[in-house]
């Protein structure tokens, strides 16, 4: 009988069952080769087997396998299996001198032989050849490959609800960053690459703190707080990109931050002051890790912006922003614009303007996690 071989180990998870009070084999594997017209299962131990019974059950097709003293823990067919009679394999303890081991299969089979191989160095292999008792093996269809989970982005409109945030001469702030964030949902899920969700859905309050609990409740791996505040300086405008820090990159980043804050008081209770919550986020901003892909997440979202989009001057800047306090999520603040700028507030009441603010962040986000899956 020729086989073609295809080395494969099965995952041994050891404990966790009931076995026999004592042993004489260990199961170190499997080793399947597949052939022609059979297949072998070869068992691989660091002692002789002790064989005791072995029968065939149908409905469904099972092959059975009794021994004494044999320690084993659960095991399962690898997706590289590439056989077509063995659907799966399980373990137990027959009683408590004897394992049994159960050969899920796709039809009836018979046994070619069976018998045990001298060891190389310090395993025995104990061999079975199996074959499909109806002539040519059923047809079987291969694995499907493994698809990796999307990355999750949460995208959270700021202020809401009684909390309009800041006012242009015709624009509102909460109605400018929410129509932003569901543009953006809308981009990013079209892309068929990520699952980004609405923080706030609807126009309703929701203190800073609870956006954060929101979005780890949600397991995000990115958070992106959409903002349109206003400034001081009349001639500030463009688009900017704020990063967590304890001490801020400038004295505007910093009052821009403090008014931010101040939004959860809106509902009566400083949340900064007293909330145990936030205490324990303040604690855990020592995962620098995170803040640092915070800030490589800025930078690429602002290397993917289009030239449509105007960035206000220094456009990465970093504050003290209570929303961007989560200890595990990256997390970006995105100043779409300010409302005190005439320039700025016609570029937000535009229709195109969210679509290529949109583009620059999924340019950025492709980029950041491709930079994370090759390191």
């Amino acid at each position: 009988m020729i086989f073609r071989k295809v080395c494969l180990w099965l995952t041994l998870l050891m404990g966790g069952m009931c076995a026999p009070s004592s042993y004489a084999a260990t199961l170190t594997g499997f080793h399947l080769e597949v052939g022609a017209t059979a297949e072998r299962i070869a068992i691989l131990t660091d002692a002789k087997l002790t064989p005791k019974a072995s029968f065939m059950l149908q409905k469904p097709d099972r092959m059975v396998l009794d021994f004494n003293h044999f320690k084993v823990g659960k095991v399962s067919l690898p997706d590289t299996y590439r056989g077509r009679l063995i659907r799966g394999i399980r373990s137990g303890a027959y009683d408590a001198n004897t394992t049994r081991l159960v050969f899920d299969l796709s039809a009836p089979v018979k046994v070619l032989a069976n018998y045990h191989v001298e060891p190389e160095g310090k395993i025995w292999r104990y061999v079975i050849d199996i074959q499909s008792k109806n002539g040519a093996p059923p047809v079987v269809a291969p694995p499907k490959p493994s698809v990796p989970a999307k990355p999750k982005i949460a995208v959270d409109a700021g202020h809401g609800g009684q909390d309009p945030g800041a006012r242009g001469k015709q624009l509102i702030e909460k109605q400018v960053t929410f129509k932003f964030a569901g543009a953006l949902v809308k981009r990013l899920n079209d892309s068929g690459r990520y699952q980004a969700f609405l923080v706030r859905a609807n126009d309703r309050f929701i203190a800073l703190h609870d956006r954060v609990k929101i979005a780890r409740a949600k397991k995000a791996d990115v958070f992106i707080s959409l903002h349109a505040d206003s400034n001081p300086n009349p001639k500030a405008r463009g688009l900017s990109l704020y990063t967590l820090s304890e001490t801020a990159s400038d004295a505007e980043a910093e009052a821009l931050a403090a008014r931010e804050n101040k939004s959860d008081i809106i509902e009566g209770v400083d949340f900064g002051a007293t909330d145990a919550d936030v205490a324990d986020i303040l604690i855990e901003l020592a995962q620098r890790e995170t803040m640092s892909q915070s800030a490589t997440l800025a930078k690429d979202m602002l290397a993917g912006m289009p030239r449509a989009v105007t960035l206000l001057v220094r456009p990465h800047r970093y504050a003290g922003f209570r929303v961007l306090k989560a200890p595990d999520i990256p997390s970006v603040l995105v100043e779409l614009g300010f409302l005190s700028s005439p320039q700025d507030e016609r570029m937000l009441a535009s229709a195109n303007y969210a679509g290529h603010v949109s583009n620059g962040i999924l340019k950025g986000l492709d980029q950041y996690f491709k930079r994370k899956k090759a390191h």
